[in-house]
């Protein structure tokens, strides 16, 4: 009997995406509307920053902010006369709600903005995306925290990722160097000893830990894991909770919470030397 082929691995969306964070319905204003208007509709009723300009098929076609209006006061415009087509951003970058937000991210950065028009296949208004929306959840999502890598010749590879990639050496002993990012992240390197100490008596990764997105997010990840029969455990010292589960091929999964960037280490953590 041949064996059955294996069921396809359906595509997923690589991270976030902008329909996830956007702000719908988004409050529009008319290109004839006064200042005084678009200042009433942000602090009053939308209780937000931006307004988006729409034609007569709800298209956009200018964008205007807090800033523009702050602008037009210290220009000394008369918010009950001055018309927003006077200081409206026009022909505004757009994004499609199925954009990814790292997409939307460097478009914000590209140009300058901090707010994009999120518009449908026909060009409507269907919400926005702001820069805080998207700090928002880049930082309520686990995210890579700290790398263990097993190698051979310990002063050889820092010599080779310390320079590559501009970390610091925060701690060392022996056997082990730690090098941090400036976002906090971690690379541990652990040079190989006798085989117990390599994961299948080889070099390379021996584990990777991710950081929560905050305590809410790690019960999730905790209550995920214990559902798929992985759990390991659930411990806290030195400041932080870290939860050990394992993946589908034995692999360990580390999660913790505070991530290295709240709780920076600057000692050598005992688990590294764990397969």
């Amino acid at each position: 009997m041949e064996p059955q082929a294996s069921e396809p691995v359906r595509p997923t969306h690589a991270g976030h995406t902008v329909a996830e964070v956007m702000r719908p319905p988004v409050t529009t204003i008319e290109i004839h509307s006064h200042l005084a208007a678009a200042a009433y509709l942000m602090t009053s009723h939308a209780n937000q920053s931006a307004l988006i300009v729409v034609d007569d098929a709800g298209r956009p076609v200018a964008i205007i902010t807090e800033a523009d209006l702050l602008r037009a006061v210290a220009h000394g415009a008369d918010t009950g006369q001055a018309l927003i087509t006077d200081w409206m951003n026009r022909n505004p970058q757009t994004i499609r709600p199925d954009a990814a937000l790292t997409e939307a991210a460097r478009i914000m950065v590209d140009g300058a903005y901090r707010h994009l028009p999120v518009v449908s296949d026909d060009g409507r208004v269907v919400g926005i995306v702001a820069m805080s929306d998207i700090v928002n959840a880049v930082t309520r999502s686990v995210r890579l925290a700290s790398v263990v890598v097993v190698v051979s010749d310990l002063r050889r590879s820092v010599a080779f990722y310390q320079p590559l990639l501009r970390y610091p050496i925060t701690a060392s002993d022996a056997d082990a160097a730690l090098l941090t990012g400036p976002d906090g992240s971690q690379l541990y390197l652990h040079q190989a000893g006798d085989s117990s100490t390599r994961r299948n008596d080889g070099l390379g990764v021996q584990w990777v830990a991710w950081t929560a997105g905050g305590p809410h997010d790690l019960d999730r990840c905790t209550e995920l894991i214990k559902e798929r029969g992985a759990y390991v455990g659930l411990d806290t010292s030195e400041g932080f909770t870290r939860l050990e589960g394992r993946d589908p091929d034995g692999l360990p999964v580390i999660i913790t919470y505070p991530g290295p960037e709240q709780a920076p280490r600057h000692v050598i953590s005992p688990r590294i030397y764990r397969p």
